[in-house]
């Protein structure tokens, strides 16, 4: 049962919201307790009177209470008592406090005051905000609108550029972290990141312990860890970055990169795994290409691979906002879009492919989650202005299409279309609404060539793999290619074969294995 904490209407059928008033509501059995918490009424080290609990979690309780001569409301943080019987854990809690009470940034909850009670207690006095949590909003609505992530994201690590620049480092980044702070004369909320530096206090730097995880007392939040936080190994400032790349991917996506029920298993995921592309995993969103790109990068595995800092993973984003925007325009059209920069080669960015983007040539792209890609739009010669084409067919600018997701089992297959190589599963296809059914053909080292055919109105394809006889997989690798084995396309349904035999894609991922 729920009921609203502030006009006492009981709830059964699990509502939210209360009818009466618009109050959040809370779980009934929980609200009790906090009416009956002993603490309460207590003036806390002299200087702060606790009004009533606004919540618990994993490193203590949040109260309401009100600094004592200045009258002003503050939120006051009490940590658990089974968490402080170290001493050395009240020497880190003291010395990351001191460092939190000097930030400053807006985006950043403010840190008033700090100390520990006679009594042994350790408190944090805060600024109290108005609002809630990106959890509750990510379960109230699901993905977000993909201007307000990004937005949502540049506000974080706005407030991670002033730590990191004095050396502090989050550490445990999550949407419980995040507070969406209602303020006067915005219509949209302001992002408070919450609890810097408190992980290390608990945690300090030693190692994680993987029963400890299990048993959910290790600070940090597996689904959001970065790899190297999962490894138990030193972290700097592109531990947060990657937290941050977590967040944003739940926010467009609606769920978070890596899900288990194990922590431990979600842990091994971010250290091995690449994690799904986002237009794979939310088809129908107005997601740039360059935006997923942005996004796949801050979840590198590797440090170096990330953005160097939070100001620049910001800057870049806010580079990102022109097509963002017009990706959502063309999306409320009914439209498909997909950024023509995207497929242009890097450095490649003058000539005819600014002609084309001048002219607002908009093309088709075949977008694969691994190896490196192979653009299918050409950018037309510098003096010649036609349109892109696709797959050697011109295409309207703003034809519709659909995607056609391609899978196989094993992953990490080629996908041939037209003699021409397309991408490596998995792998998501923009075919024309009014086009044929396509044939693919997947090819794998060690496994029989497949094929499969594709309807723009599909569910997509997912191809199981034959693996060939040791000794035919032999002979095969030194027969020359034929005809027969190659993609089949072009006019009547003739087969065609690549002049040239193409190595396999490296695995960016295998030193990890």
């Amino acid at each position: 049962m729920r009921i609203c904490p502030q006009c006492r209407t009981a709830y059964t059928a699990g509502e939210k919201r209360c009818t009466r008033d618009g109050t959040p509501t809370v779980d009934a059995r929980a609200h009790a307790e906090a009416e009956g918490d002993p603490l309460r009424g207590v003036t806390v080290a002299g200087r702060f009177q606790i009004i009533e609990r606004i919540g618990v979690g994993g490193m203590g309780t949040v109260y309401r209470a009100e600094q004592v001569g200045l009258g002003r409301s503050v939120a006051l943080k009490i940590l658990k008592r089974e968490l402080i019987f170290d001493r050395d854990t009240v020497t880190r809690f003291h010395r990351e406090a001191r460092a939190m009470s000097l930030l400053t940034h807006p985006n950043t909850v403010r840190v008033f005051d700090f100390g520990e009670t006679p009594e042994g207690l350790l408190f944090l006095a805060m600024e109290l905000l108005e609002g809630e949590l990106l959890t509750h909003r990510l379960e109230r609505e699901g993905p977000l609108d993909v201007r307000t992530a990004v937005g949502f994201a540049s506000e974080i690590l706005a407030s991670l550029a002033e730590a990191h620049e004095k050396s502090i480092v989050h550490r445990d980044l999550k949407p419980d972290n995040i507070y969406l702070a209602r303020v006067e004369g915005r219509a949209e909320p302001v992002v408070k990141v919450l609890d810097f530096g408190i992980a290390k206090v608990i945690q300090g730097d030693r190692k994680i312990d993987q029963l400890e995880t299990q048993a959910g007392t290790v600070f940090g939040t597996p689904r959001y860890m970065s790899p190297e936080q999962a490894q138990g190994k030193k972290l700097d400032a592109r531990s947060d970055l990657y937290a941050v790349g977590v967040l944003l991917y739940q926010m467009l996506a609606g769920r978070a990169p890596f899900l288990d029920d194990d922590a431990v298993v979600v842990m091994a995921r971010h250290i091995k795994e690449r994690p799904q592309a986002l237009h794979v995993v939310a088809p129908t969103r107005p997601i740039p290409v360059s935006l997923a790109r942005a996004v796949q990068k801050s979840l590198e595995k590797s440090p170096d691979a990330r953005f160097e800092t939070a100001d620049a993973f910001m800057k870049h984003l806010a580079a990102l906002l022109p097509e963002i925007d017009e990706a959502t325009r063309l999306a409320n059209e009914g439209k498909r879009w997909k950024s023509p920069l995207a497929t242009v080669p890097r450095g490649v960015l003058a000539g005819s492919a600014i002609a084309a983007v001048a002219l607002g040539v908009l093309g088709f792209v075949f977008l694969g989650s691994g190896g490196p890609e192979t653009p299918v739009v050409q950018p037309a010669p510098a003096t010649n202005t036609t349109p892109l084409a696709a797959a050697n067919t011109a295409a309207p600018a703003l034809a519709a299409t659909r995607a056609v997701p391609v899978r196989s089992e094993p992953d990490g297959a080629e996908v041939w279309r037209d003699g021409r190589r397309v991408g490596v599963t998995p792998l998501t296809l923009e075919l024309r609404a009014d086009a044929a059914s396509v044939r693919v053909t997947l090819r794998k080292r060690g496994f029989e060539e497949s094929e499969a055919m594709l309807a723009p109105g599909s569910e997509g394809a997912l191809v199981t793999l034959r693996a060939v006889a040791r000794n035919a997989a032999g002979a095969a690798a030194r027969r020359p290619a034929v005809a027969g084995n190659a993609p089949r396309g072009g006019a009547g349904g003739a087969a065609t074969a690549p002049a040239t035999a193409q190595p396999a894609a490296r695995d960016p991922y295998e030193r990890f294995d």
